[in-house]
């Protein structure tokens, strides 16, 4: 299946939503089916779509443009309150209660090189070629402390996902150097994966700057990913500091989309953040290779560690909200054997109604 195939069957399904949700029918009772995920979503239901880019090269990452290691990612979702979500909020509580739910939807798109792209030949002691092309649904919840999220993820690794073909047209087009072995990527593999994620956010106090209040919070989280493409617990916190802070648990990411779950806010914001985490690593299929077939591969870290540093700007105007976020992630040894630490750059747009 080619991801022209793929793309199609997306587009078809989203489009018959669309036009089932127009129709005005009811949501049947019971667990969610693809009809009730659909009719939920009409023309006057509160939505946020938003556009996620993440590439290590010089327009995204000017301060040291190359592509390694992992090189893009792409992803677009879409979320909305459907009824049938509010389950979730009553589900395993862990002794909180939640009064805001949503649920939405992503398709994403991850390309991964070793370091000498220049090489057609296997290179047995870097990270191998490999492409992730996925689509996955996740359910939310939130009160005014504690948020969770919960995602799953069906995706194919390997040729099918066209990554060889996307990076090198790119290049072709840019006039940049071409990736050369891509003969050795990881085979065809249809995987699943799982996220769990809670996340706290806690009020600071406000600080002055040149006359201007600035408010400030901090936002600890916890996550545990099962599956196979990553198995790994995580902790981390991102602190930010700004105007007229917005009703979320901090920026979203490709990899931690952000919440939908808030109320909006009125006027104009922007804010500084800095993320801290930390991850214990069971398995990463993009470091190790192939779960079932023979494949290139390296052993995998074990404890990785993460600092992201950005800013983020939004303006709400009539029940629309805007907002756009930049960042960069510098990323620590992922396997043995690595030289030197990563880092890429992000890029998100979001555009929401009605939240």
């Amino acid at each position: 299946m080619t991801y022209r195939t793929v793309l199609a069957v997306v587009l078809m399904c989203v489009s018959s939503g669309v036009c089932a949700a127009q129709d005005g029918s009811a949501p049947s009772s019971g667990w969610p089916t693809l009809q009730t995920f659909t009719e939920s979503v009409d023309r006057y239901s509160p939505f946020t779509v938003t556009m996620y880019w993440e590439n290590d090269g010089a327009i995204l990452k000017r301060n040291n443009g190359q592509d390694r290691h992992y090189t893009n990612g792409n992803a677009i979702t879409f979320a909305h309150r459907p009824e049938w979500v509010q389950g979730f909020a009553e589900a395993a509580t862990l002794g909180e209660t939640f009064d805001q739910t949503a649920a939405g939807y992503i398709v994403g798109h991850l390309i991964f090189t070793p370091d000498a792209t220049s090489a057609s030949r296997l290179l047995r002691k870097d990270r191998p070629y490999a492409g992730y092309l996925f689509g996955g649904v996740y359910v939310q919840r939130a009160n005014n402390d504690t948020f969770d999220h919960a995602q799953l993820d069906i995706g194919i690794v390997g040729p099918s996902s066209q990554a060889d073909h996307i990076q090198n047209d790119i290049h072709d087009w840019l006039d940049l150097d071409e990736a050369k072995g891509w003969n050795n990527q990881l085979s065809d593999e249809v995987t699943a994966q799982l996220y769990l994620r809670r996340k706290w956010r806690v009020e600071m106090e406000p600080i002055t700057v040149c006359h201007w209040e600035l408010s400030q919070q901090l936002i600890p989280q916890v996550e545990l990913a099962a599956g196979s493409v990553y198995r790994h617990v995580s902790a981390g916190a991102t602190w930010r500091l700004g105007h007229n802070l917005p009703d979320d648990f901090g920026p979203g990411r490709l990899a931690d989309v952000g919440a939908a779950t808030g109320g909006p806010t009125d006027g104009a914001g922007g804010y500084g953040f800095i993320r801290i985490a930390g991850r214990a690593v069971e398995h990463d299929l993009f470091l190790e290779g192939n779960s079932f077939k023979d494949s290139p591969g390296v052993d995998a870290e074990t404890l990785v560690g993460e600092i992201q540093a950005g800013v983020a700007a939004f303006y709400h105007y009539e029940g629309w909200n805007f907002e756009a976020n930049y960042s960069q992630t510098f990323v620590s040894e992922q396997f043995d054997g690595q030289a030197g630490s990563d880092a890429y750059g992000a890029l998100n747009v979001s555009v929401s109604r009605g939240f």
